[in-house]
């Protein structure tokens, strides 16, 4: 059964439910997958989005990296970098 995603792979914030059976039996498929080909980078696409999908930008962001370390230019993976690292920073505080 597919997971599907926002457009363009991007996890959208309505979508953050709690993980179910059918999400953890995904992922445990793309680590499966991963697991036979580290290079497949759709697989990883597919696996960093559902982590950030399941709030869990700091895994997710190890996939990322990964894609970026393979494809440098991936436009899909530069952007999830991005929200996670977003995602992981402590809020600003103001200065009043």
């Amino acid at each position: 059964m597919a997971t599907t995603i926002g457009s363009l792979g991007e996890p959208s914030s309505s979508r953050r439910n709690p993980p179910n059976e059918e999400w953890t039996i995904r992922i445990s498929q793309l680590q499966e997958t991963l697991a036979i080909g580290p290079a497949d980078i759709a697989t990883r696409s597919e696996l960093a989005t559902l982590l950030e999908q399941l709030d869990q930008p700091d895994e997710a962001l190890l996939h990322w990296n990964a894609i970026l370390s393979c494809d440098p230019n991936n436009l899909q993976a530069r952007e999830g970098v991005a929200r996670c690292r977003s995602r992981m920073l402590p809020p600003r505080q103001s200065n009043r």
